[in-house]
């Protein structure tokens, strides 16, 4: 991995909430957190056959640092706000894809 490689994003922590109906309200909190990442787009054969079209708006992502990232968390890179679909912990890195809200 080379430094030069990484990109900055920011991190929004997903908050679930209740409405008077019972139904959950997706928001996120305005505090974010800015980090680096080495992000590049969706290309595997796997990938295609597990999200089909919805490839298209959808980025890998390898995480080296300590933040805590969940699923569903929004992801600000760009400019564009991506949503974290999967996070596979490895050894040295955190493999997350994240799909265009």
């Amino acid at each position: 991995m080379k430094k030069r490689s990484l990109k900055t994003f920011q991190l929004n922590k997903y908050n679930p909430s209740k409405d008077d109906e019972g139904n959950i309200v997706e928001s996120y909190s305005d505090e974010s957190y800015e980090d680096k990442a080495l992000i590049w787009p969706v290309s595997s054969k796997l990938q295609v056959e597990l999200y089909g079209m919805r490839v298209n708006d959808m980025l890998n992502m390898h995480y080296y640092g300590s933040l805590e990232i969940k699923e569903h968390d929004m992801i600000n890179y760009e400019g564009v706000a991506y949503k974290v679909v999967s996070i596979q912990k490895l050894k040295r890195f955190k493999a997350i894809g994240i799909e265009k809200i």
